[in-house]
């Protein structure tokens, strides 16, 4: 806005001179994680190599519609979706044979960075952490280079009979192989092998985060394997004792990883995706339907928020299939009270709620946005990218929840743990 002012010159003449006033600031950017899960599936299809032009659909798909951060799948079973040295070439992205880089070559991650920067959009490498291979008899090939973690594995812990002292098994003496076959959480040579991926991830590559999924044992009952009773001491119980013990192995797993990487790079996210459910509350009365992460699979998400050794929790508060219209356990109405559950536990650390993409109407998927909003969450993130590229919902969220830009939440620092 401008202004006359009246300036007086004694006996010459009045001169207006223009007065200039400052514009109004503008609006601070909402701050707001909206983060995009992008699996294995999402990008690779099976014996066929894959294309670097699928990389350049999903970024521009997601840069359009206004998410800020992926969650970019690089490990799967002990496999890699990026040029590793500790871990052989996956069989999805050269369409051939384990360990075979693609042809022509090309490195999926260090492309995704380079295309996602150009966007700003941040990427977050995403690793399963216990799974060591799909499947009950298929195994890696021995000769793939650089040689399969199952290998090592066995090698290190050897074996009794065709099960590996290593992996996790049941309490009957069943190596556990559905859908994959684990490591168990008790070992320390799987820790220093983690930990040496995600060291090589965050000092080679351009990352903004690291993202941990299949952090948890594979059920109730596990493991029962020679390398956690060797551990613990006994034999494996029902008795309260042993699963806390078990927790504690879980936990140790995610507090290694996060001081690992924040101190190398105090400025990176960690984050996991976590059960939906941490413990039933009575009043919720939802009974069998409820398995629960600190119970069943020894997973005490809260903890890590409570130890501040994690930036950020995405509870998984989608179903695995799909219904239309949605008459699944996973309703609006649980998905509010989960998220609500883990806030009020968030101790200072973002809690990330995730939602599920295959709903058939996108209505489903707003409702849960507002909900996140709504709790005081930091953001959300929605799995995975399939389900919205084949439900056309890209438009929708530009228009719609994503209308106005967000940046990113700055990551913690270990400084700052509660």
């Amino acid at each position: 806005m401008t202004k006359l002012l009246l300036l007086v010159v004694p006996l010459l003449f009045v001169v207006y001179l223009p007065f200039v006033t400052q514009p109004d600031p503008p609006p601070e950017p909402m701050v707001e994680f909206r983060g995009l899960w992008v699996s294995r599936f999402d990008w690779t299809t099976f014996a066929q190599p894959a294309n670097p032009a699928k990389i350049d659909e999903i970024v521009h798909n997601a840069a359009e519609a206004g998410f800020n951060v992926l969650l970019f799948q690089v490990r799967g079973t002990a496999d890699a979706y990026y040029d590793s040295p500790l871990e052989p070439w996956a069989v999805r992205v050269s369409g051939q044979n384990l360990g075979q880089p693609p042809s022509p070559y090309w490195d999926p991650l260090a492309y995704l960075i380079q295309q996602s920067q150009a966007r700003g959009l941040q990427v977050h490498a995403y690793l399963n952490v216990y799974p060591v291979w799909t499947g009950c008899t298929v195994l890696p090939d021995p000769a793939a280079q650089p040689q399969h973690f199952y290998y090592r594995l066995r090698d290190h812990y050897g074996q009794t009979g065709n099960k590996l002292n290593g992996m996790q098994w049941n309490a009957i003496g069943q190596q556990l192989c559905t859908p994959y076959q684990y490591a168990t959480p008790a070992s320390v040579f799987m820790d220093d092998h983690l930990l040496a991926v995600a060291t090589d991830l965050v000092t080679r590559y351009d990352i903004d985060g690291l993202h941990l999924d299949h952090i948890r044992y594979a059920g109730p009952d596990t493991s029962c394997d020679p390398v956690s009773a060797a551990r613990f001491g006994a034999a494996c119980s029902n008795q309260p004792s042993y699963a806390n013990w078990q927790r504690a192995q879980v936990n140790g797993t995610v507090d290694k990883i996060y001081t690992a990487v924040k101190s190398l790079d105090p400025d990176l996210w960690v984050s996991a995706a976590v059960w939906p459910i941490h413990i039933e509350r009575p009043e919720w009365g939802w009974g069998q339907w409820a398995r629960q992460g600190y119970h069943d699979y020894y997973q005490d998400s809260k903890a890590w928020l409570a130890g501040g050794y994690i930036d950020a929790i995405a509870p998984m508060i989608y179903p695995a299939t799909f219904n239309c219209p949605d008459n699944s356990f996973w309703s609006q109405d649980k998905f509010a009270t989960l998220v609500a559950d883990f806030e009020a536990d968030s101790h200072g650390r973002f809690v990330i709620p995730g939602i599920g993409t295959g709903y058939c109407t996108f209505d489903e998927i707003e409702a849960r946005i507002t909900i996140s909003r709504q709790a005081g969450t930091s953001g959300h993130a929605l799995f995975a990218y399939n389900g919205l590229l084949v439900n056309n919902y890209f438009e929708a969220l530009k228009l719609g929840p994503y209308a106005e830009t967000a940046v990113v939440p700055q990551p913690l620092t270990p400084s700052t743990n509660n």
